[in-house]
């Protein structure tokens, strides 16, 4: 069943209407098509990521941050990731639980930060993580340390874990307990 719609009529800047249809027409969208996606995306922007506490940082200036990183230091901030994230989960009112956190957490990240594409998907109980970055060696080893810590923290049983060529991949199970 369809969502309920309302007719709203609203007034565009003529640039911003332009952008709209030129996006539209890229897409194959409406406008009206395109418009609502574009709020979508803006309303659950609000809702997730700017509900928890960011700074928001060029990617060029993240990569010189990471590159001045020693490894210590790389293992030693990674290693934060579960109390980073359990306190994001009570700021943000979501459940600390691996399928929460793929999608409130992961999932906005990948969506709107840059720093990494997620892809996952999750087969009778056994979970796919494809994390793809651009950003480098030390960023894949610092991602790669973060995500296992948050993994273990929720007490899964990590079948399979590989980095190769900004490509990052963990195969797990939920442990019950």
């Amino acid at each position: 069943m369809a969502p309920s719609t309302n007719k709203v009529s609203i007034r565009l800047p003529n640039n911003t209407l332009e952008v709209l249809k030129k996006k539209a027409d890229e897409k194959d969208l409406t406008l009206s098509s395109q418009i609502i996606r574009v709020l979508n995306e803006n309303v659950l922007f609000d809702l997730h990521l700017r509900s928890m506490p960011y700074v928001i940082v060029s990617q060029l200036l993240f990569e010189e941050i990471i590159k001045t990183m020693t490894d210590s230091q790389i293992e030693k901030v990674a290693k934060l990731g579960p109390v980073i994230i359990k306190k994001l989960c009570q700021i943000s009112g979501w459940e600390y639980a691996i399928d929460s956190v793929i999608e409130n957490y992961f999932m906005m990240l990948s969506k709107y930060c840059g720093m990494f594409k997620l892809k996952h998907s999750v087969h009778h109980a056994k979970y796919r993580l494809v994390f793809e970055t651009k950003i480098g060696k030390k960023w894949e080893r610092f991602l790669s340390t973060y995500v296992r810590s948050i993994l273990d923290s929720m007490k899964t049983h990590i079948d399979h874990e590989s980095i190769d060529d900004g490509i990052i991949i963990f195969e797990f199970v939920k442990r019950e307990l």
